[in-house]
């Protein structure tokens, strides 16, 4: 029998620090000192600095030379261009997939779907955890995706994925108050399902790009209100984003 590995203090440490920032018990921009989080999460150094240093990778920690580590800033600007490539990488994964993927994929799309929306409906959940959904939204998204063909594709948009955890924690913390909103989520969802399953590339790409406007639209207004002094924001750099959106639309 095969038994699983115990996860090393390095991992533990990081998912606890990764959990505190991205729910913002560590605000944007906060000091990281070592000695201070060797008392918060009860560990030595050298396990937290390369639990650091794994997070600087993933963007959400940034590192200063003589001024050790912080919570990496928030930017709008940042999360205009993360999400105006993710939409464009999510599209071509979409269209490849609707190409080459078979019956098994289609099942695994269902199961997924039911699974995500049966789990975040309001009217037949109303406990629902921030976490979790995160969970199964990006277990659904991928199940769309993943019969795509390409490695190399998958694992760039893997990486925009988890480079927009904070802005997508923000945005699912407020839908999960937003009864009418997760309703709306869920019925264009449920077209973009369909219109997979039907192998009608034009129309689940141009679905899948409007949601990802909506999603960015709400998830910025939420930025705005809640962290306005960690974000940096430069109004006609996004005006103009916008109008490059509304013209590929």
């Amino acid at each position: 029998m095969n038994k699983q590995r115990k996860p090393t203090k390095a991992t533990v440490v990081l998912e606890k620090l990764q959990d505190d920032i991205l729910t913002g018990k560590l605000a944007p921009e906060e000091k990281l000192p070592i000695e201070v989080l060797k008392k918060k999460y009860g560990l030595s150094g050298s396990p937290l600095r390369e639990a650091l240093s794994r997070l600087v990778v993933n963007g959400l920690v940034k590192e200063e030379q003589q001024c050790g580590f912080c919570v990496a800033p928030l930017s709008l600007d940042e999360f205009y261009d993360i999400y105006d490539i993710r939409a464009r990488i999510e599209s071509m994964a979409l269209e490849m997939a609707i190409a080459n993927g078979d019956d098994a994929w289609e099942a695994d799309i269902l199961a997924s779907w039911h699974k995500f929306s049966k789990y975040i409906d309001p009217r037949l959940n109303k406990n629902v955890d921030p976490k979790k959904w995160d969970e199964l939204q990006k277990e659904f998204l991928f199940s769309l995706v993943k019969a795509c063909g390409s490695p190399w594709l998958l694992k760039i948009r893997a990486m925009l994925f988890e480079q927009t955890a904070r802005y997508r924690a923000v945005c699912i913390s407020a839908k999960v108050h937003d009864e009418k909103g997760t309703i709306g989520l869920l019925k264009m969802d449920e077209k973009l399902v369909a219109a997979v399953l039907a192998r009608d590339a034009q129309n689940a790409c141009q679905i899948s790009e409007e949601a990802y406007r909506m999603s960015v639209a709400h998830t910025a207004e939420e930025l705005k209100k809640r962290m306005p002094e960690g974000i940096k924001h430069t109004e006609s750099h996004n005006e103009r984003r916008e109008e490059k959106r509304r013209k590929r639309s």
